[in-house]
């Protein structure tokens, strides 16, 4: 028992090995109870008089937990994120795990009295972008900490551990439940068809691939659909409340708008919710804002959406009111499911494929099945209810099928050092730099990798040594290379009858005119006699009319690709092997030449770019021209901007820069930057520099000078999420800079200007959480009335 709760085994395995202290890696399904374990790590701590850290992959999750530990402990709580710090020493600390990896390298001697770290959703360690962050953290950390690592099924989790204890000294234990508390059913919702499954679905894709298109055929074929509209009979099936997951904002609401003509609440049901959005729209202060009451008339029927384009307080008050039991339908993008405790008895998916940011793609299975894992509420519902929309007629089946099954991918090391970490390591261990970072999971992945393609390498060999060689009728002539010599003769005459045509095509366009027609035809007469020039190496060949040419050859190219295939697989041993060290060697270069690092540790460069950590060689270049100086607080923070500014693909129109000495300025720092991205692409650097873009330049600029968040649309066509985001971003990165600039008093002044600009109402992060902590208790109160 804890807390008056019977525990499950694997809680009371992972509770037994922090008794025991060690570190303790636990999976289990979305909704099996991990957060317990976390719970009982940060009792432990607080019994013990020591600190404890609980790290979050996403910024909403680190508010939530910090909201819901303030409750139970009080000021003994703390929380620092990138735009978020209140009670940093604090015994129960919240963070991002960007800010733990970053604590590591700043001040270790910060970390000296914390007992445990718990990495929620740990499996982000698989995450491109993101993922070198929890390795650093694991690999880098004082060996006197101790791990708690949460995920969702890592199929992988032994190897994943084995890594772990070759970099940890303290004993990890693994804990994996493979079971879920609430069984989930899963269901197609074929469109134009019904409710079904794998079968169903395949024996329609048979019937429309005959082209018996009726429906008297369908119905045939799949007799046990259950012809139906989907949300309706959820509804009716008693099924609610239902997450519905849509991979688009913009489809997020329109399904909102769709079913808002339909109520999902009874009048009791009504009154009380728009009471509590009322409620907590005064206290955010956002009652009046753009869109609000908009979505009033959504609430009111039980109805909405959360995605991240919303206003961060706008989503804090449908969290508010999904926990209270009182949204029914809530449509969300797929960011809803990472780490949030907030279970529906359904979930559906709008789709099985989603647009990745660079093309559409199928989900993968571990995407389906966290999401698929907010259905079924433990201790309310028996079982939960998961539907996916497929259109049969465009559906694979095969992917499908491989969603839809329980095999999650394995997660892969997404190790990557930035600059900024490159040159913490420098500054601490100099040219062993490269014996650190053999420490990664890439490396140790790498091994098995190499160990794989040595087998492969070994077969491949042994398949080459067996193939018979060409044999040439000739006395005294090596057959395989006689035949390939004659065959790089024939490639070359191929190659050159391809250019001939692409030439002839481009001379009969180009001189068309009856004038030119001398000129056209001595110029085709010359390509006929370059052609024949090349054709005629192949004529006294010994190859050239031998009977026994086709079986030389045909035994030629059998060599010739098993050569291939084992080079292949040579490059490929040598690029596991070295991958990783190459582009540590790649980034040191550009840093030596830019003057950031010599034989002797970080140079004055150095120093700066190893405490900012993202857009660290930017700001650093900048700096060190001068360009910051001369700048007015509104510059500054366009300038700001600039650097980090990554637009999404559904951005609409912006006004530009009218400012001339501005945009001069902006032209001039990216010519500066362009430096660096000249070094990367001579080192081969896999991550070259962005450039500077300019599309929030205007707004970033009317915000410094004191406009109406309401006003900042006629800038440029933003979701609300993504001013407050972006401006946000720039809080983030001015802090890393004032932090860096220790003893630049000028500047120091500056930059606390630039952020008093720009931190104030909707987009000021510490004041949202403040309110929200505040009304923690009475938001529980009305919840619970």
């Amino acid at each position: 028992m804890y807390r008056g709760f019977q525990l499950d085994r694997f809680q009371e395995d992972a509770i037994h090995a922090i008794d025991q202290h060690h570190s303790v890696i636990v999976t289990a399904p979305t909704g099996a109870g991990k957060t317990v374990i976390a719970e009982y790590a940060v009792e432990k701590c607080i019994q013990t008089g020591r600190r404890v850290i609980y790290t979050a992959p996403i910024k909403a999750l680190s508010n939530q937990k910090y909201r819901d530990f303030y409750q139970t402990y009080g000021d003994r709580v703390g929380i620092v994120t990138g735009d978020v710090v209140l009670n940093p020493f604090a015994q129960v600390l919240l963070m991002t795990t960007e800010v733990f990896r970053n604590t590591i390298f700043d001040d270790m001697t910060r970390l000296e009295d914390v007992e445990y770290v718990i990495f929620d959703e740990i499996h982000y360690i698989n995450d491109i972008e993101r993922g070198t962050v929890w390795e650093e953290s694991i690999i880098f950390a004082p060996q006197t900490i101790k791990f708690v690592c949460l995920s969702a099924t890592i199929p992988n989790i032994n190897q994943f551990a084995e890594w772990m204890r070759t970099v940890r000294e303290i004993e990890i234990d693994v804990i994996e439940e493979l079971e879920r508390p609430v069984p989930l059913e899963h269901h197609l919702y074929l469109e134009g068809y019904g409710i079904g499954d794998l079968e169903s679905l395949q024996r329609i894709q048979r019937v429309l691939n005959n082209e018996e298109l009726d429906d008297e055929a369908i119905a045939e074929a799949v007799p046990n659909l259950i012809r139906t509209d989907l949300v309706r009979y959820i509804q009716d099936q008693n099924q609610l409340p239902c997450l519905y997951f849509c991979f688009s904002r913009k489809g997020c609401e329109q399904n909102a708008e769709s079913y808002a003509n339909q109520n999902f609440l009874t009048p009791k049901q009504r009154e009380d919710i728009l009471h509590l959005f009322d409620s907590l729209c005064t206290r955010y202060n956002i009652h009046e804002t753009r869109n609000v009451k908009v979505f009033r008339q959504l609430v009111s029927k039980g109805v909405a959406y959360h995605h991240a384009g919303m206003l961060p307080t706008l989503k804090d008050v449908v969290e508010r009111l999904f926990t209270s039991g009182l949204i029914q339908l809530l449509f969300t993008t797929e960011t809803f499911a990472v780490g949030i405790n907030m279970p529906a008895c359904t979930t559906v998916f709008d789709s099985l494929e989603k647009y990745d940011g660079v093309n559409f793609r199928y989900l993968k299975a571990r995407e389906y099945h966290q999401m698929a894992g907010r259905a079924g509420r433990r201790g309310i519902d028996p079982i939960g209810y998961v539907y996916a929309r497929v259109t049969p007629q465009y559906s694979d089946i095969e992917q499908v099928r491989r969603i839809l099954t329980d095999k999650i991918e394995s997660i892969e090391s997404q190790f990557n050092l930035s600059y900024s970490s490159i040159l913490n390591l420098y500054e601490k261990y100099g040219d062993a730099i490269y014996d650190v970072c053999t420490q990664s999971l890439s490396n140790f992945q790498n091994y098995e990798r190499v160990r794989r393609t040595e087998t492969k390498i070994k077969h491949a060999s042994q398949t080459l040594k067996a193939l018979p060689p060409p044999t040439c009728i000739h006395d005294n002539v090596d057959g395989l290379e006689q035949i390939g010599g004659y065959s790089r003769i024939l490639d070359q005459i191929a190659e050159r009858i391809q250019l001939s045509k692409v030439q002839r095509l481009a001379i009969k366009r180009k001189e068309r005119r009856r004038k030119r027609h001398k000129e056209r035809r001595q110029k085709l007469t010359q390509i006929d006699r370059e052609v024949r020039q090349v054709e005629s190496a192949k004529h006294g060949n010994l190859c050239h009319g031998c009977q026994q040419f086709k079986q030389c050859y045909q035994r030629y190219r059998k060599i010739e690709h098993a050569e291939n295939r084992l080079h292949t697989l040579e490059d490929q041993k040598v690029y596991f092997e070295h991958y990783q060290r190459n582009q540590i060697s790649s980034r040191l270069k550009v840093l030596e030449e830019l003057g950031y690092i010599d034989e002797s540790g970080l140079l004055a460069r150095g120093q700066i770019a190893s405490q900012i950590y993202g857009y660290e060689m930017q700001v650093t270049q900048l700096l060190f021209r001068g360009f910051f100086e001369g700048l007015s607080e509104d510059e500054f923070n366009a300038l700001v901007m600039a650097i980090l500014c990554e637009p999404r693909k559904d951005w609409g129109n912006y006004r530009k820069l009218k400012d001339r000495r501005l945009i001069r300025l902006l032209k001039t720092a990216d010519r500066e930057i362009d430096s660096v991205r000249i070094l990367e692409e001579q080192y081969q650097v896999a991550e070259i520099t962005p450039v500077m873009e300019t599309k929030l330049s205007t707004a970033i600029l009317a915000w410094s000078e004191g406009c109406e968040f309401e006003e900042l649309h006629q800038y440029v066509m933003l979701a609300d999420g993504d001013f407050v985001r972006s401006f946000r971003l720039v809080i983030d990165l001015l802090r890393q800079m004032h932090r860096a600039m220790a003893g630049h008093t000028a500047l120091l002044d500056k930059i606390e200007r630039c952020l008093a600009k720009i931190n104030r109402d909707v987009v000021d992060a510490e004041r949202q959480l403040r309110i929200g902590q505040e009304e923690t208790a009475a938001n529980d109160a009305s919840i619970s009335q």
